[in-house]
């Protein structure tokens, strides 16, 4: 079974679920089974792209080399360190773990068993646990947190535990886990980065209902403000402690057109910046602008392999760029550079400015082929980026490790953590942040914290 199979079997499951579920004898609102298949579609293209990418060998007429790809002039040399100090290692309570990310001399985790861990980040031992109310398979996976502000942790938990189709709410925790302040419901299952964002005095949160937002107090959870829109579907972000939505049209692959919107983080009045043709994908923020791809002329959509689109929207002026690019600019986002991790197991950067590809870089991890499908690999982390360090780091699924200098790629570290080696699984991948100079990273249950040590430039 092929993977546009695999796809349209799991919209066709989504769908089935959705439509036979009447939770406390209401019928879901009218559409929400296409809309949920949408937006799976969109958020899983970014990868599915990138994997496709990777088969075609990402690049056109270029083969795969470390190095600056649009500057003559040789990369700076480095020697390849494989020190480090491995400062604690921990094996979480439970059995699957999906988010995590750090906070104030402590890391947060949420997964199947559990709503929130701490994790003292000096030594690895657990200062507290909360217990999902009902452990079962209805539960849905966080694809990230949204993350610790003035002693507050929000993360998620099933709104109705136990039932066929358990829900979501976003819930805030004090960092202590001692007490949980308040709850809100959101409208879907979707746990990503977009589904509730931090901003200047307040919280961004899918609405109760589908195609709205509610702005939420952080420290009591009290309605703030909302909004609604129609045949859209927006993703969330803050850039400069402002919210903003990112819309793509929702209906025909290659109808209507996207939009950059502003909401008042007061009142969230919207304001749109900036009006895109056609359908994109959001990637980012990068400084004062927003990153979107769109289909590269020609194309139909945003998606397949080959060329596409990277698409600059100045949140100041309203300004829009677009640059062709040999890939899908798709990654993660930081100081100008695009770093995407390809599913044949190397990096490529892309400029955020004009979508120039920076340079391309073998990892060197081992990412075993799944049981009974071979042309599906483990997947690496995202990068997790050091500015201080100029270093992007990456984690393989079984504890290795690869640091890149950002500016070059030029892999400067290599290590590995003694982790049990579980199944291969291409549906995970393991997580990895940066921390006040070390890595904490997360594979499995295992849960450590290790600290690189950079060799210099070659003489």
């Amino acid at each position: 079974m092929n993977a546009g199979t695999n796809a349209d079997s799991l919209d066709r499951a989504v769908r089935d679920a959705l439509h036979a579920w009447a939770p406390q004898d209401q019928e879901p609102p009218p559409g929400i089974a296409d809309h949920i298949v949408r937006r799976r579609r969109r958020r899983t293209l970014l990868r599915a792209t990138g994997a496709a990418l990777a088969l075609t060998g990402v690049v056109l007429g270029t083969t795969l080399a470390t190095g600056a790809a649009r500057d003559d002039a040789a990369p700076p040399a480095f020697r390849v360190s494989e020190e480090s100090d491995l400062l604690w290692r921990a094996v979480l309570p439970g059995p699957s773990w999906d988010a995590c990310t750090t906070g104030p001399g402590a890391v947060y985790c949420r997964g199947v068993g559990h709503d929130g861990i701490g994790v003292d980040s000096r030594t690895g031992k657990v200062v507290w646990q909360r217990p999902a109310a009902v452990v079962g398979a209805t539960s849905s996976p966080a694809g990230a947190l949204p993350g610790v502000r003035n002693g507050i942790l929000y993360t998620y938990a099933d709104h109705s535990p136990g039932a066929r189709a358990a829900g979501t709410d976003l819930v805030a925790l004090d960092a202590a886990g001692s007490r949980v302040l308040w709850k809100h419901r959101l409208a879907d299952d979707s746990r990503d980065q977009d589904s509730a964002v931090l901003f200047d005095g307040g919280v961004l949160a899918n609405s109760p209902r589908f195609r709205g937002v509610t702005a939420l107090d952080p420290g009591t959870g009290r309605t703030l403000w909302t909004h609604t829109w129609e045949r859209a579907d927006c993703e969330r972000a803050a850039a400069g402690g402002v919210p903003y939505l990112m819309c793509s049209p929702d209906g025909e692959p290659t109808a209507g057109h996207s939009t950059v919107v502003r909401l008042d983080p007061a009142t969230g009045e919207p304001r749109t910046v900036a009006t895109v043709d056609g359908p994109t994908v959001y990637i980012g923020t990068d400084g004062d602008a927003v990153l979107l791809a769109g289909a590269d002329a020609g194309r139909t959509s945003a998606g397949g392999s080959g060329p596409a689109t990277l698409i600059r929207v100045d949140l100041r002026s309203g300004s829009v760029t677009r640059h062709r690019t040999d890939g899908f600019p798709a990654g993660v986002v930081a100081d100008g550079v695009v770093l995407a991790a390809r599913g044949d197991g190397s990096a490529v950067a892309y400029s955020a400015h004009d979508g120039a590809r920076l340079w391309a870089s073998d990892l060197g991890l081992d990412l075993r082929a799944s049981p009974g499908d071979p042309t599906a690999t483990e997947r690496p982390s995202a990068a997790a980026v050091d500015l201080r360090e100029r270093m992007v780091y990456y984690l393989g699924p079984t504890g290795q490790l690869t640091g890149l200098d950002l500016d070059s790629g030029a892999v400067r570290w290599r290590a590995r953590v003694p982790l049990p080696t579980g199944p291969a699984t291409a549906e995970a991948a393991p997580e990895l942040m940066v921390d006040e100079g070390s890595l904490v990273g997360l594979a499995g249950s295992e849960l450590f914290r290790i600290r690189p040590v950079l060799a210099g430039r070659d003489s």
